[in-house]
């Protein structure tokens, strides 16, 4: 997961150049979609030598070195490696120099030159503080691990653990080289720490592997293992209270489940959990607490209740979540089902290669099939169909409320991760009717520089507290953060359905409708509000309306060509209108200059570092690769929604239509 996420990173580091062309996107992206390593390593070396100016060049460098570390190609890698770092700034290598020397450790190659790289970017890093310095002293003590100074790797590591307490990767590496340096006992607790945190299959066999050295016997090694596991538990349930013990004891439970101890009170705790949530409760604790409780099912050997429990959130877990796809797998086999398990086991693999579940899937469908042959293309499949997705026709059943639930998606055209939420997102609109959802995007520079951001739409990122893109939120009450490639939009949107349901029949807390007109290049709004059947005074409740375009044309470094309810200016600014300011029958009205908002736009785009928007970011800016269209009268819509300032409960939304103008406006 940490080379994933590297990665990720050195794409997007790759500097931008004015000179790319329409046939070297293409190439780059034909070459790197390449199914087979071998015959990505081909074409991203023919890229190479075609397109030697391209600014693809470092995305295709720092995608050759993964693959070269992947094969253990000592000598090509660095190669890579060194190709990747020559044109960028001294200043712009630390991060790559931090995940180049990381990747070259896990794999145990390199060693000299990954220290090199760690002891640069250290040295780059003790100015910034914690939060950048953190994780390449871990990587520099994962680095000299390697080289056979445990002394040193666990002196660096107690230094890196500072603000990371809770990081399962660094817990486990801090009980690794406790371990190495004879302190076998406290590394036992370490790594118990690690794995109740979420560390994977392999802390959990290093645990074991290193309690089969205590004891004299089995019974003494057991009675060892409760106790650590318990003091674990108790350790972490004695500092929590309030909203988050359900949490704590849910995960406590999958711990105690995973160490096959102490289960019947593993049971009662993840019960407690699953039994407190309600309709407010974050989709991710929905996941989570069911989950939980089905691998203490398992662990009780109820294959059955664990089924269940796995099925309900099974449309809604994303690729990543290795561990939910093994229990799937391992429980269908249990139960007699290995066509079932082999599906599983699939789900974990498309996303990233975990070779512990590899090996399982290959052993499980080999005895099916006789061979793997078919599987890297069984699995492509698989990978396929989340990104082409059917979602189906949308049935209203009972009456709803009135209620039209507002998603907000944060997103970038420069945002890998953000295509699966914005192909997601614009399903929803063809799923549902516009009588039950309202839709804006709002585009930010994250992580690199996006045409369409407004100051606007970075106020709303801010006053959400963003955490990045995508970033979707649901009536202003709960926010999903995350995305991933074309084939994790089916989850996307399963999980954005999920929520918009959630809020289906809550009672919408004010009224809400508009009239929109156009009067030559302006853009009129009359919003007529009233109570609701929740009965909520305007109180602190503010009205918000945005001038939306339906479509706009731009390609950005993610490849999504068509932006869909792209927010181009809110009216009035971020701040809204207080609606204890509405005039007779409850009626705001507000309007804007089309020009305006174009000659604002334009504004931001000759100038972008100079913005509120640009957040103070430390990024050179070349200058726009390419610019999307002025705004087309004929695109518009408006989004209006009544907000609680306080709260941010949006109480009532709706969109409507502006007229066409002629274009010439």
């Amino acid at each position: 997961m940490r080379y994933t996420a590297c990665f990720i990173l050195l794409l997007s580091l790759a500097p931008c150049a004015r000179g790319r062309t329409q046939s070297d996107t293409a190439a780059f992206r034909a070459a790197a979609g390449e199914r087979e390593a071998a015959g990505r390593i081909t074409a991203l070396v023919r890229f190479l030598e075609t397109y030697p100016g391209s600014s693809f060049r470092g995305s295709a460098w720092s995608a050759l070195f993964g693959l070269y570390v992947d094969q253990g190609n000592e000598a090509r890698a660095l190669d890579a490696a060194s190709h990747y770092l020559a044109p960028l700034p001294a200043e712009a290598r630390m991060g790559p120099y931090n995940s180049f020397a990381y990747s070259l450790a896990e794999k145990n190659i390199g060693l000299d030159t990954a220290l090199a790289y760690a002891t640069r970017a250290e040295a780059m890093a003790r100015g910034e503080g914690p939060r950048t310095l953190s994780p390449i002293l871990d990587t520099r003590a994962f680095v000299l691990y390697r080289k056979g100074d445990a002394a040193g790797a666990e002196s660096l590591q107690n230094e890196a653990m500072v603000g990371n307490e809770n990081e399962p990767e660094y817990v486990g590496h801090l009980a690794l080289y406790q371990q190495l340096n004879g302190k076998r006992r406290l590394a036992l607790g370490t790594m118990a720490r690690a794995i109740f945190l979420g560390g994977g299959n392999e802390m959990q066999s290093r645990f074991m592997e290193w309690l089969s050295h205590e004891g004299n016997d089995r019974t003494s090694r057991e009675a060892l293992k409760d106790s650590i596991v318990m003091g674990t538990v108790h350790g972490a349930l004695d500092t929590i209270a309030g909203e988050r013990v359900p949490e704590a004891k849910s995960n406590a439970a999958a711990f105690m489940a995973r160490m096959s101890v102490n289960l019947p009170l593993a049971g009662e705790y993840a019960r407690a959990a699953e039994q407190s949530l309600v309709q407010s409760s974050p989709v991710e604790e929905y996941i989570l607490f069911r989950q939980n409780l089905a691998m203490v099912n398992a662990a009780d050997g109820k294959y059955s209740d664990a089924l269940a429990l796995l099925r309900s959130v099974e449309d809604l877990v994303d690729p990543w979540s290795t561990d939910f796809w093994r229990s799937l797998g391992s429980t269908y086999r249990r139960l007699g089902e290995p066509e079932k398990a082999v599906h599983a086991y699939m789900n974990g693999l498309i996303a990233v290669n975990v070779q512990d579940l590899r090996d399982t899937l290959e052993s499980l469908y080999r005895s099916l099939h006789g061979s793997t042959t078919s599987l890297d293309a069984d699995l492509g499949r698989v990978k396929e169909s989340g990104a082409s997705f059917d979602p189906g026709r949308y049935s209203q059943g009972a009456p709803g409320t009135g209620k039209v639930t507002l998603i907000e998606l944060f997103t970038g055209a420069e945002c890998g991760p953000c295509v699966a939420s914005d192909i997601a997102v614009d399903a929803l609109g063809e799923y549902y009717p516009g009588t039950d959802l309202s839709i804006l995007e709002y585009h930010v520079h994250i992580p690199g520089p996006d045409p369409m951001t407004t100051n606007d739409s970075w106020s709303r990122y801010q006053m959400y507290l963003g955490r990045g893109t995508p970033t979707a939120v649901f009536d202003g009450k709960e926010s999903i953060v995350g995305g991933g490639p074309k084939f994790v939009a089916r989850n996307r949107f399963n999980l954005y359905r999920y929520a918009i349901q959630k809020y289906r029949n809550d009672e919408p807390g004010m009224t809400l409708k508009i009239d929109v007109a156009r009067r030559g290049d302006t853009v009129a709004v009359a919003a007529h509000t009233g109570k609701g059947k929740g009965n909520r005074s305007a109180g602190n409740c503010l009205l918000h309306v945005a001038l939306v375009q339906r479509s706009v044309a731009y390609t950005g470094a993610n490849g999504i060509s068509r932006h869909s309810m792209v927010v181009r200016k809110l009216f009035g600014g971020p701040g809204g209108t207080p609606v204890s300011s509405a005039g007779p029958g409850g009626t705001i009205s507000v309007a804007l200059s089309i020009r305006d908002v174009e000659a604002g736009i334009g504004e931001i785009l000759r100038d972008p570092k100079s913005q509120p928007s640009w957040g103070g970011r430390k990024r050179n800016f070349t200058g726009w690769k390419s610019l999307p269209e002025n705004i087309d009268t004929r695109n518009l819509k408006v989004v209006a929604w009544i907000q609680d300032a306080e709260t941010h409960d949006v109480l009532q939304s709706v969109t409507g239509d502006v007229p066409r103008g002629t274009g010439a406006d």
